[in-house]
């Protein structure tokens, strides 16, 4: 049986983030003896691809100003777990005749895994998303017999997203910059941060 790209990859994104969280979950007892869990909570903002299928079978690509909140916990120096809110925006395009626009927000919750570095934080991410999208066709608004736009597409995806970054502690604030990958509304959106978070 062949087994596409894409498939191979949601499988390593589940895969991964799942490891994570049960190694995490394995070693909490005895992180919890010797130290706080190490709870932070943040935010970021950025740039992001938004990535979808439109309702009259088009393809939607543009890039908007995007931003997430975050909370996680890292009990171990090498593992953690992470909880993040992301917002995509909501971009439009007008090609001179007709228009069309996307919205794409929600949660995702991924398994860390922290490379031993000096110096930063260098981490790769794993896990699971939930996004909901709405598309929009609009295919000419201003002609004299306007035509009739389809029915918005509105879709909720539960699939795969992974990621890796780069942080900068300085006591309890930390500062880095990030890449997240989602799988959604028959695209691949992406998200390119920069944000703080603070540890309890």
């Amino acid at each position: 049986m062949h087994v596409n790209s894409d498939d191979r990859v949601r499988r390593f994104g589940c895969a991964a983030g799942v490891a994570a969280v049960a190694l995490l979950l394995l070693q909490l007892p005895e992180a919890r003896a010797a130290d706080p869990l190490g709870l932070y909570v943040g935010g970021a903002f950025g740039q992001a691809r938004v990535d979808a299928s439109l309702p009259n079978a088009g393809q939607f690509r543009e890039d908007h100003s995007a931003f997430k909140i975050m909370a996680g916990l890292r009990p171990d120096p090498v593992l953690g777990a992470e909880l993040e809110y992301v917002d995509f925006g909501h971009p439009g395009r007008f090609n001179g005749i007709g228009g069309s626009d996307v919205s794409m927000k929600g949660a995702a919750a991924f398994g860390m895994f922290y490379f031993p570095v000096p110096l930063v934080d260098v981490y790769a991410k794993g896990g699971l998303t939930r996004l909901q999208s709405t598309a929009n066709v609009n295919p000419c608004p201003m002609c004299a017999n306007p035509v009739a736009p389809p029915p918005p597409r509105r879709t909720t995806n539960t699939s795969w997203a992974a990621g890796a970054g780069a942080q900068f502690r300085l006591g309890s604030v930390a500062v880095r910059g990030e890449y997240e990958r989602f799988n959604a509304a028959g695209g691949a959106p992406y998200l390119l941060s920069v944000g703080a978070s603070w540890t309890f």
